[in-house]
């Protein structure tokens, strides 16, 4: 059994395919098929089930596809960490933010990254909190900005920001109060756009009406925050979003008011095994600067800053990028 069997094997059950499976490894598909069969056949079951759709795994190929996952992982770490050795950053790293940080914070430093260093090959996720914690915890990403709403042993949690919550309508819309901010109170009666389980913002409202007592009064469920805010722009009513969901959109139409006592702290955080990676290191300092830029320079409301400014390859204002392909994964 060979490592290139395995990776063979991973990458045409995540395509679902062997067609998919060969584009992607630039591999022909028959020579592919040859070395899964001669894998099945060292193994002596049947991983992968043949059909007109593509392929899909047995009982037996979803066990084989958790230890070829985790073999893969950890020589992938072996070479991260003997990379480490030189301080510069190669191979293969993984990181996963909310949506809600997409523009603001994901795209920008990876751009930054991949222009930084060329040997590495980065892959970005976007999911919510409670499922980049998860995929921390298997080993899939290295590293992921999420709330602390979300805690999990088996990790390292380092503070980023503190940031408030905000109610968006839009701006010809009556405002429910005069003034600067309103309070959860007020929101009792309001019908509201609000993002679904397992999104962090909505533990965080869910439990602020709770100790009133109350329920808030959804009005319509959507599972991003950017489809939110376009509902709001389109007057279907208002909605309770983080403030980093707004810090990079055009304002015009909407009209956005502080909600008091509600904030959500967000950390950057790691498997230990993967502390040492250089890339890592690298990603986390990176983005650790850029938070620290974008609220030094008031273009994130309601946020404080949390974390550390550490030294490391600046993060250029631009948040365009001309490099080669970004890998976006939405899970």
């Amino acid at each position: 059994m060979e490592l290139r069997q395995l990776r063979y094997f991973k990458t045409i059950a995540d395509a679902r395919s062997f067609v998919r499976g060969a584009q992607h490894l630039n591999v022909a598909q028959p020579a592919l098929s040859r070395s899964i069969a001669r894998l099945e056949d060292e193994i002596g079951q049947l991983l992968l089930v043949r059909h007109n759709g593509g392929v899909t795994l047995t009982d037996a190929g979803a066990r084989f596809y958790e230890h070829a996952s985790n073999v893969l992982l950890r020589v992938q770490v072996l070479r991260d960490d003997m990379a480490a050795e030189s301080g510069i950053p190669h191979g293969v790293a993984a990181f996963g933010m909310p949506a809600s940080l997409q523009s603001l914070l994901a795209a920008p430093v990876a751009a930054a990254f991949l222009k930084a260093f060329p040997r590495v090959t980065l892959n970005v996720v976007v999911n919510t909190s409670v499922n980049l914690r998860d995929a921390l915890t298997a080993g899939l990403i290295d590293l992921a900005v999420i709330s602390t709403l979300t805690p999990s042993r088996g990790l390292r949690y380092a503070p980023l920001f503190t940031e408030g919550v905000c109610l968006v309508q839009r701006s010809d819309s009556a405002p429910f109060l005069k003034g600067g901010a309103i309070e959860v109170s007020d929101l009792l009666d309001v019908p509201l756009l609000l993002c679904g389980y397992p999104n962090s913002m909505r533990l965080l409202l869910e439990d602020a009406f709770a100790k009133l007592g109350a329920r808030p009064n959804l009005r319509c469920e959507l599972n991003t925050s950017s489809l939110l805010l376009d509902l709001v722009n389109e007057g279907a009513g208002a909605g309770v979003v983080p403030s980093c969901a707004i810090a990079s959109k055009n304002l015009s139409n909407l009209r956005i008011t502080p909600i008091n006592g509600l904030e959500c702290k967000w950390s950057t955080v790691t498997s230990f095994d993967r502390v040492g990676s250089a890339s890592v290191t690298q990603l986390s300092t990176m983005i650790h600067q850029h938070v620290f830029k974008l609220i030094d320079r008031s273009d994130w409301p309601t946020a404080h800053f949390d974390g550390e400014t550490r030294t490391c390859v600046p993060v250029p204002d631009t948040r365009r990028y001309a490099g080669p392909p970004l890998r976006v994964a939405h899970t």
